[in-house]
């Protein structure tokens, strides 16, 4: 229980540190952001233009060529090239916090964040997959849209963006972690398997969802552990206030904080508006296997085969084949 305990506090040390997210599509932040980094003394990648203007003065997040929406988008295209390669969906986590820190250092066109977005994924794979997919293999993904060159100085961008501080802290971390709060002889490892599973995928949801990019890990998965408690039958009350004392032993965790109050709001309307059932309707292997949480963004029914429309094109290339991947120029 001390090691425990001490890994967590390491945890909450990280997030408050060098880990830390920012709401980088604030208006306000982008005005400070154009204001003091430009990209107009010469792109970090050669040959890389846009028919956007990214060295605008305004700071709007349109004029910087990004906006939740094509984050939302290049998070689905993530998900298909992880599922896709049988990579471990976590690994969507570490590149999209990759992406969230780099777009808070500078001001963005849309071409050079559709390479960003691919070169994170391409860092987070190499990082924390022991089976790597070669760099060639993954310009191949854009179609010709960029070339090797180019995503090799992307990388050698972000890491120094980043401080070479590569290992962020996820939710769903945390929430492996905090889990191990909850006493042993409160419920079956059954039940304690399918609270990790439910609350896996609550977290692959925040992912998608730019709401929670500011918000710490450690809330997120509070509020994705204490949903999934109480979704997840053979909980009792006196289990669940086992582990909230446990939990209030911890310094730097706190269940009834008004954040960890507001993801757990946030989290059940995206479990709402995805047409998800209570935990028996939906078996352990296809929650954590096949059902994406890009359903989620759109409101469809997790086992229904998802539409195309224009905001859904990433999906509709998919589902054609199991063999093809969309290009990162289609998916953003």
């Amino acid at each position: 229980m001390v090691d425990l305990l001490e890994r967590i506090d390491v945890l909450l040390k990280q997030e408050l540190s060098n880990y830390r997210t920012e709401d980088y599509l604030d208006p306000a932040f982008q005005r400070r952001l154009q204001s003091t980094v430009t990209i107009c003394h010469g792109p970090i990648i050669p040959k890389l233009e846009d028919n956007s203007s990214a060295c605008s003065s305004s700071g709007s997040s349109s004029v910087s060529g990004i906006s939740e929406l094509w984050r939302e988008k290049i998070c689905e295209w993530s998900y298909q090239v992880i599922d896709h390669f049988d990579f471990s969906r976590e690994v969507v986590s570490v590149s999209i916090h990759y992406l969230d820190r780099f777009l808070a250092t500078r001001p963005v066109n849309k071409k050079m964040f559709q390479l960003a977005a691919m070169t994170t994924l391409f860092l987070a794979i190499k990082l924390y997959e022991p089976s790597r997919i070669s760099m060639k293999s993954m310009i191949e993904l854009s179609r010709g849209y960029f070339m090797v060159e180019q995503m090799v100085a992307m990388e050698m961008a972000i890491l120094r963006a980043l401080s070479w501080k590569v290992h962020p802290v996820t939710a769903y971390c945390f929430s492996k972690h905090t889990l191990f709060l909850l006493p042993y002889t409160s419920v079956s490892m059954e039940v304690r398997q399918e609270i990790l599973e439910l609350s896996r995928f609550f977290t692959e949801l925040s992912v998608l969802d730019y709401y929670f990019v500011s918000r710490r890990p450690s809330s997120v998965a509070l509020a994705a552990l204490l949903e999934s408690m109480l979704q997840v039958t053979g909980m009792s009350e006196e289990s669940k206030n086992d582990f909230l004392r446990e939990i209030q032993r911890v310094d730097g965790l706190d269940p009834e904080s008004i954040e960890v109050d507001e993801c757990r709001q946030r989290l059940k309307l995206l479990y709402a508006q995805g047409g998800y059932g209570r935990t028996e309707e939906l078996s352990t292997e296809i929650r954590s296997e096949t059902i994406s949480p890009v359903c989620v963004s759109y409101g469809v029914n997790p086992f229904a085969t998802p539409k195309s429309d224009g905001r859904n094109a990433v999906m509709a290339t998919c589902a054609t084949t199991s063999d093809s991947l969309p290009s990162v120029s289609r998916a953003a």
